[in-house]
């Protein structure tokens, strides 16, 4: 703490708004916008986890799960499902359909792959 401390930069104004430069350097990661000294307490301390509900991007897949070439046909013994699976949500997301595009997508890549 006393390392990241010393290193913020204390004469460039905080903008939280904005890239603002007010870096800590000379430490490892540096910290290049918004650094500002922890200095007084309480502190807590929260887990964190990232993730992420679908993507956008993903492969084409027929309407049996299997993965397709650019051609339009099929790869035999490729199947696709959930996150893998691209052009579901091309003009948004409507809430709670990521689970239910991967239940679906999983339902018919699993039976298609079994057979």
């Amino acid at each position: 703490m006393e390392a990241y401390n010393a290193a913020c930069d204390r004469e460039a104004a905080f903008d939280p708004t904005a890239l603002d430069g007010k870096a800590a350097r000379g430490i490892a990661p540096p910290k290049s916008n918004w650094a500002q000294p922890i200095e007084q307490g309480p502190f807590r301390a929260y887990p964190v986890t990232g993730g992420i509900t679908f993507t956008y991007g993903g492969l084409r897949v027929s309407d049996r799960g299997a993965v397709m070439r650019e051609d339009g046909t099929e790869i035999a013994g490729l199947h696709a499902c959930g996150e893998m699976v691209g052009g579901v949500f091309y003009e948004g997301y409507p809430g709670g359909s990521g689970l239910t595009s991967g239940a679906v997508f999983g339902r018919l890549a699993g039976t298609h792959a079994a057979a």
